[in-house]
């Protein structure tokens, strides 16, 4: 398998694990939001704080996961040379 073809398959796996975010003052402004920083776990660590004490529920450990993978992912894209 070529770089290029692992990149792309990293590349889906990524927008499987994050969010489309942008941050800003005004809509002139927005920046996409780095993946790290735009997991679905996110949403999991919404629900579990909803749930009760911040890390209780069965959704915490699942957030931290994803988030895991996320720079796993990011970290393996660095290594082949994609610094996008």
């Amino acid at each position: 398998m070529a770089i290029s073809d692992a990149l792309a398959h990293l590349d889906d796996a990524l927008d499987a694990l994050t969010l489309e975010a942008y941050r800003g003052a005004g809509t002139d402004s927005m920046e996409r939001v780095a993946p790290i920083q735009a997991t679905l776990a996110i949403e999991l660590e919404r629900i579990d704080m909803a749930l009760g004490p911040r890390g209780q529920s069965m959704f915490a450990p699942i957030a931290e996961e994803i988030k895991r993978a996320v720079i796993a992912i990011v970290a393996a894209k660095e290594s082949l040379g994609d610094r996008a």
